[in-house]
C-alpha cells in the first residue's frame, strides 16, 4: 500500500504539474536542430574558428577583452562555393567523431573514420585539381576538408603504430605524402614512414625516405635533424660510402653544466621534485634557477620555455603583424593574421620586417619595446603574455641580448613562426654588468635525471649557437650517496 500511494498522488497531480511549471518558467522556446546548425555555420564563417562565438561581442562591450586595430581587406573568399563549406563542416564532424571514438577506445569506429578520411582525401584533391576557379591564397588551406582529413589520418597512423600494424601505417603515410605536397606535418609523416619501414625490415627504403626528407623544403627544425641523424645511422658503409655534408654540424659540442639535487620522490615515471637551495620543494627548472642565482654566477631569470621570446616578438613586430595585407584579416576579433604561421607572413611583409629589424640592430629595440608596451598593453595578440612577463624582465632581456643577436632571432621567427615557436631553452637568464646599464643574457635548457634533449630542442640550441648566444644545457643529477 505504501508503494502505491506516491504513484496515485503523482497521477492525481499530473494535469496540475505542467501548469505550475509553465507559470514559473514563462514561455519556453526550443531551437530546432536546423536553426542551431545554421547558427554554428554563421559563427564559423564569421570567426573562422571553433573557439570563438557570439560571447566575443559581449566580452568586448564589457571591456574584458580588447582586440588590436587593423584593416580588413578581403579579396578572395575562403570558401569559393557553398559546397566547400559543407564539405569542411562534414570533415570537422568526422574529426569530432574520431576523437570521441579514441576516448571511448572504440577501435572499430576509429578504423571507419580513418577509411572514410582516406577516401574523402583522395576524392577532394581530384576535385580541386579539376577546378578552374581563381586560386585563393595558400594560407587558406587550413580551412579545407583536405586539411582536416589529413589530421584525422595522422591520428590513424598513431593508432596503427600502437597496434603494430606497420603495413597500414606505411600505406597511409605514403598517401599523405603524395597527396599533400606542402604542409606543416610533412616532417612528422616522413620521419614516421622511415621508422615504420625499418620496423618492417626494409632499411634501404627507410634510408631513401630519410634522405629525401632531408632535402624536402617543407621539413624543418627538429624533424629535419631527426631525419639527418637517421640518414647517418642507416647510411653507413656499405649502404653509403660518402659522408653527408651535414654530419659535422650534428656532432657539434653543446656546453653542459652539471649540478646535483636532493630528490623528494624517486618514483619511476613521476615528475622530478627536489629540495631547493632554500629548503622548499621545487622542480628541476626552479632548482636550476636557484643555482644560477647563487653559485652559478648571480643571474636573474625566468622559466619561460620561449614564452618571453614570443612576447618580445609580438611587441617589437606589432606594427608589422597588424599591417594592412589582403585576405589576412576577416573580422575584428583576430589576435593575429591568418598567414601568421606560414611562409606567406614574411613574403608579404619583407620590406616592413627588414626595416623593423634594421632599427633593432641599430640599438633602438628598448625604445621600441617601451613604446609598444605603453600603446598596446592589455590588447590581445598571439604569443604576447602581458601578465606573465613584466616590463622590467622584458627590458632586461632586450638589453642583455643586444641588437644584432635579437634581430637575427626575430628574423628567424618571422620566417617560420610555427616551426620555431616551440622547443626554446627552459631558462632565460640575465644580469647587469655595471651601473651604466650594461647587461648580458644566457639561455639554459634544463634536464633532469635520465632526460634527453629532443630534436627540436637540439635544433634551437644549434641555431642559437650560430647566432652567437650564450647557451648551455644544465643537467640535474641526484645527490651521490656519499654526500
Amino acid at each position: 500500500m505504501s508503494f502505491l500511494a506516491p504513484f496515485s498522488l503523482c497521477t492525481i497531480m499530473e494535469p496540475v504539474l505542467p501548469k505550475r511549471i509553465f507559470k514559473w518558467t514563462g514561455t519556453c522556446i526550443r531551437v530546432s536542430n536546423m536553426a542551431d546548425e545554421l547558427l554554428w555555420l554563421v559563427q564559423r564563417l564569421f570567426f573562422l574558428n571553433g573557439d570563438q562565438d557570439l560571447s566575443s561581442f559581449l566580452l568586448v562591450d564589457l571591456g574584458l577583452v580588447k582586440f588590436p586595430d587593423y584593416t580588413c581587406s578581403v579579396v578572395h573568399r575562403i570558401f569559393q562555393e557553398r559546397n566547400d563549406l559543407l564539405q569542411y563542416e562534414e570533415a570537422i564532424r568526422v574529426a569530432q567523431f574520431m576523437d570521441e571514438s579514441l576516448d571511448n577506445d572504440n577501435m572499430e569506429l576509429v578504423s571507419r573514420c580513418t577509411d572514410l578520411s582516406e577516401n574523402r582525401l583522395c576524392t577532394s584533391l581530384k576535385e580541386e585539381d579539376s577546378s578552374l576557379a581563381d586560386s585563393p591564397p595558400s594560407f587558406y588551406s587550413c580551412f579545407s576538408s583536405t586539411w582536416i582529413y589529413s589530421k584525422i589520418l595522422t591520428l590513424g597512423v598513431s593508432v596503427y603504430e600502437r597496434e603494430r600494424r606497420y603495413a597500414d601505417a606505411i600505406r597511409t603515410l605514403k598517401i599523405l605524402l603524395s597527396k599533400v605536397a606542402s604542409g606543416r606535418r610533412r616532417g612528422y609523416w616522413t620521419l614516421r614512414l622511415s621508422i615504420d619501414l625499418e620496423h618492417m625490415g626494409r632499411p634501404n627504403e627507410s634510408l631513401s625516405i630519410a634522405e629525401g626528407g632531408v632535402t624536402d623544403p617543407w621539413i624543418r627544425a627538429g624533424s629535419k635533424i631527426a631525419l639527418q641523424k637517421r640518414a647517418l645511422r642507416l647510411g653507413k658503409p656499405p649502404r653509403r660510402w660518402k659522408v653527408p655534408s651535414y654530419a659535422d654540424s650534428l656532432k657539434r659540442n653543446i656546453k653542459e653544466v652539471n649540478i646535483e639535487g636532493r630528490p623528494l620522490n624517486c618514483e619511476i615515471g613521476a615528475k622530478n621534485v627536489f629540495y631547493g637551495y632554500d629548503g622548499d620543494r621545487c622542480g628541476v627548472e626552479q632548482l636550476a634557477l636557484q643555482y644560477y642565482a647563487d653559485e652559478g654566477g648571480g643571474w636573474q631569470g625566468t622559466h619561460s620555455e620561449g614564452g618571453i621570446w614570443m612576447t618580445i616578438f609580438g611587441l617589437l613586430m606589432w606594427d608589422v603583424i597588424f599591417s594592412e595585407v589582403c585576405d589576412v584579416f576577416h573580422s575584428k576579433f583576430q589576435t593575429a593574421p591568418l598567414d601568421f604561421e606560414t611562409d606567406d607572413f614574411y613574403k608579404s611583409r619583407k620590406d616592413l620586417i627588414e626595416a623593423q629589424l634594421k632599427r633593432i640592430q641599430d640599438g633602438m629595440a628598448e625604445e621600441m619595446l617601451i613604446s609598444s608596451w605603453e600603446l598596446h598593453q592589455g590588447t590581445s595578440c598571439k604569443g604576447v603574455n602581458w601578465d606573465r612577463h613584466p616590463m622590467a624582465d622584458v627590458r632586461a632581456v632586450v638589453a642583455g641580448v643586444g641588437g644584432h643577436r635579437l634581430a637575427l632571432l626575430l628574423r628567424h621567427l618571422a620566417l617560420d613562426y610555427r616551426s620555431w615557436s616551440s622547443g626554446m631553452p627552459d631558462l632565460l637568464l640575465w644580469h647587469f654588468l655595471d651601473e651604466r646599464g650594461g647587461a648580458e643574457a644566457k639561455l639554459v635548457e634544463v634536464k633532469g635525471p635520465k632526460d634527453q634533449l629532443s630534436e627540436q630542442q637540439r635544433a634551437w640550441i644549434f641555431v642559437l649557437m650560430d647566432f652567437g648566444f650564450d647557451v648551455e644545457v644544465c643537467k640535474v643529477s641526484l645527490v651521490s650517496k656519499r654526500r
